[in-house]
């Protein structure tokens, strides 16, 4: 797809770090943004409106789960992938209730994330 924008909004660099690189690696063509703020995320989503959003729980100004919030009432259409350390029953049932495309933990699942990308930008391109 030749507008396929993602998103990571993260308030680790080494974790914006690390997903830039396994999302620029051979076979994956998108353009790649990065916030590091709720309030920085926000601007991006309205700005770009990304097709898929990778977020934090953990974010400066407002959390991930307000993110995750924005985006579905805002931009449904969006995908959201929540990638964090809080992999509680309570916080996956809460973001799966509000939408959240995948729960994805941190600590186990991140290299998972290039297959859920593939998997929409072959939806997308369909």
């Amino acid at each position: 797809m030749k507008n396929f924008t993602v998103l990571i909004a993260d308030d680790s660099d080494i974790v914006i770090h690390r997903l830039m690189q396994i999302l620029h690696e051979p076979g994956f063509d998108q353009h790649l943004l990065k916030a590091t703020s709720y309030g920085e995320a926000v601007e991006l989503v309205k700005l770009h409106q990304p097709q898929v959003v990778i977020l934090d729980i953990q974010l400066p100004g407002k959390n991930g789960i307000e993110l995750l919030n924005f985006i579905r009432l805002q931009y449904p259409a969006t995908k959201t992938v929540v990638l964090t350390n809080k992999v509680n029953d309570s916080y996956r049932t809460l973001c799966e209730n509000m939408g959240a495309d995948h729960f994805v933990d941190k600590s186990s699942d991140f290299e998972k994330i290039p297959g859920i990308i593939e998997t929409y930008i072959s939806v997308l391109n369909n």
